[in-house]
């Protein structure tokens, strides 16, 4: 089943954040797309966060973009760290229960993904 297709599921504290490789083996199924090859997802050194950058044309593009997301965070119940600015945006995923990444960083980052394509 793809990412997109999976629905962000709740996560409690005492869940163990995704191992290394368990993180990896997703961000390489999450950068697999058209949309995330062209500026890939990254894992942070720590590996507690996912992060991307996105560029738009302009400040309205941004915030209608970060608008698009809110959306999708809202349906799926997890929520990004956004920073916006002049003609970007940067998405900060981690599930703060477990004070790292889970399975629903992924499902987000690709659904974010989705809407640029």
């Amino acid at each position: 089943m793809e990412l997109t297709d999976k629905r962000c599921a709740p996560c409690e504290g005492g869940t163990p954040p995704l191992s290394g490789e368990e993180a990896q083996s997703l961000l390489q199924e999450l950068n697999a797309s058209a949309e995330a090859q062209k500026t890939p997802w990254t894992v942070t050194a720590d590996e507690r966060q996912l992060k991307k950058g996105f560029k738009l044309k302009n400040f309205v593009e941004a915030v209608d973009f970060v608008n698009r997301i809110k959306d999708v965070a809202e349906e799926e119940s997890h929520h990004p760290d956004l920073e916006v600015g002049y003609g970007k945006v940067v998405v900060r995923l981690t599930t703060h229960a477990i004070g790292g990444l889970s399975e629903n960083d992924f499902i987000l980052a690709a659904k974010i993904d989705a809407l640029r394509s």
